[in-house]
């Protein structure tokens, strides 16, 4: 009787050493479920808010077929979320003269704009993917640790995700906490590595122009360069003592030749691992 509960104990105590063992990818497998569901409803519902409609599809004054090419779907977003893309084109605007006076911890788990005032439905506001780290993670407003436990996370008080002049948009991502590995893998980057960032409206692609490691508690401002369209990523290294920055940019065909000037990122308060 005695061997049996032994045995019993044993075999308890094994199966409990192999639940613990196996819990990290058994998470980590679930979560990746879950980013792909994410991504899959956001492109549903993208594809559903912005189909063209009868009205919006122009016809050629002809009975001839028309060879104009369909509105693209930037255009086509656009009619169908007009008042939301003027809010990101108007935060954007304004943020180069106001981010250094209203950045703080705080400000940066915070969403710079409620999506949802404007008819956004979806608690992603895109995706983000990276071919050459296998990185596709869906991306939400505000780093708050939620957000960061489900994808990326965009920063408070840096750029909305759709481009543009003198932006900077800043994801912060997990690679090694509790199943959320969403940026594991992005310090195998190469300069040149493509980069590409997914909003309601379109796809942009970025190219990697510097990849570094920096101290937790580095204090220089988060803040977008004249004129330049710029990505920034994030996550921690491992063990969690140092930071790990990608700097990615996008291309503005205006004729003039670039200036590459490199920028640190502050990682205050943001609870990485």
């Amino acid at each position: 009787m005695r061997n049996r509960i032994l045995i019993a104990l044993a075999v308890i105590l094994l199966l409990a050493g192999l639940g613990v063992l196996l819990y990290p990818t058994f998470k980590t497998a679930v979560v990746r479920e879950q980013e792909r569901q994410e991504i899959a409803a956001f492109e549903e519902y993208r594809a559903t808010a912005t189909a063209p409609t009868a009205e919006s599809i122009p016809v050629a004054p002809t009975d001839e077929p028309s060879e104009s090419a369909a509105p693209t779907e930037a255009e086509t977003a656009e009619r169908i979320f007009p008042e939301l893309w003027e809010a990101c084109v108007a935060f954007n605007e304004q943020l180069p003269g106001t981010q250094r006076t209203s950045y703080s911890a705080d400000s940066l788990r915070r969403p710079s704009i409620k999506v949802s005032d404007y008819g956004w439905e979806q608690d992603a506001f895109g995706y983000i993917s990276i071919p050459a780290a296998e990185i596709e993670a869906p991306l939400y407003l505000g780093a708050n640790s939620a957000n960061m436990n489900k994808g990326g996370a965009i920063l408070g008080q840096t750029s909305m995700p759709i481009g543009g002049k003198s932006t900077n948009c800043v994801i912060a991502g997990h690679r090694t906490w509790s199943g959320a590995i969403q940026f594991k893998g992005l310090e195998n980057l190469q300069v040149g590595d493509e980069v590409r960032l997914t909003n309601p409206w379109e796809t942009l692609t970025y190219h990697v122009i510097e990849t570094k490691i920096v101290l937790p508690d580095t204090v220089d401002e988060i803040m977008v360069q004249d004129g330049r369209d710029l990505l920034t990523v994030f996550t921690c290294t491992s063990p969690n003592t140092r930071r790990y920055m990608v700097i990615c940019e996008r291309e503005i065909e205006e004729g003039d030749s670039k200036s590459w000037n490199w920028i640190l990122l502050p990682w205050v308060a943001l609870p990485l691992r």
